[in-house]
């Protein structure tokens, strides 16, 4: 008997381009919320934590480290409340030379301490600096930049201040030891040294602050410096 070996070859149809483009949109939704999931499984997981395991200050309770970690943030607050008075009274260039003392001991106690009360401490003086001059930084860069310059400016200072915060999240990666989180937290009083240094002969005060101060020839001064000679108040 002679078999029939011919066989059809059957082609399931395209899928419908409406299809492609649901699992697009879906992606497009996803993503930004797989952070979100993914930060907030970590928070979940800290309780799993074992005890003891700390590199920093082993046998603390999460008492203690809750206020060792929101220390910096109740400083932050504390520092941009209280700066536009310093400013207004002193001036933007002198409180932020000012605010490099809060910085420096800050940074010297955080790195320098075994113990976690000590440590909250030095990240409260450590935030108090850092609100400061986030809070500062902001007014000092608007009033001293001419119109055409404001948003390349202010665009240039957000952009420093993100990568400021990015780059001790990246090096926590190769400092994540015993005595390499020492060094992370002492790197602000480097920057408060050289910005003492280069204060003095580089950053001017402000010619708003000068002018309601009634020193118009200072004021003159540092316009003349900032903008040109031909530029009168």
């Amino acid at each position: 008997m002679a078999e029939n070996n011919s066989y059809t070859e059957a082609a399931s149809s395209k899928k419908a381009a409406a299809f492609d483009e649901a699992n697009k949109a879906a992606a497009r939704l996803i993503k930004p919320k797989t952070l979100l999931y993914t930060s907030a499984l970590l928070t979940w997981l800290q309780p799993c934590q074992s005890e003891d395991t700390c590199l920093m200050f082993p046998g603390h309770s999460k008492l203690e480290w809750t206020f060792a970690v929101n220390a910096w943030i109740f400083g932050a607050m504390v520092g941009s409340l209280c700066c536009g008075h310093f400013s207004d009274k002193y001036g933007h260039k002198t409180s932020l030379m000012g605010n490099c003392v809060f910085m420096i001991v800050g940074g010297v106690v955080q790195a320098s301490v075994s113990n976690v009360w000590l440590f909250a401490l030095g990240r409260l003086i450590a935030g108090i600096s850092s609100g400061t001059a986030t809070a500062t930084i902001g007014s000092y860069v608007n009033e001293l930049s001419p119109p055409h310059m404001c948003n390349p400016l202010g665009l240039g200072l957000q952009i420093f201040t993100t990568t400021g915060i990015l780059i001790p999240a990246i090096l926590f990666f190769f400092t994540n030891t015993s005595r390499g989180w020492r060094y992370l937290t002492a790197f602000p009083v480097v920057l408060a040294v050289i910005f003492l240094l280069l204060a003095l002969s580089m950053c001017v005060e402000s010619p708003a602050w000068l002018l309601m101060e009634g020193r118009t020839e200072e004021a003159k001064e540092v316009i003349a410096r900032l903008y040109g000679e031909e530029f009168e108040v």
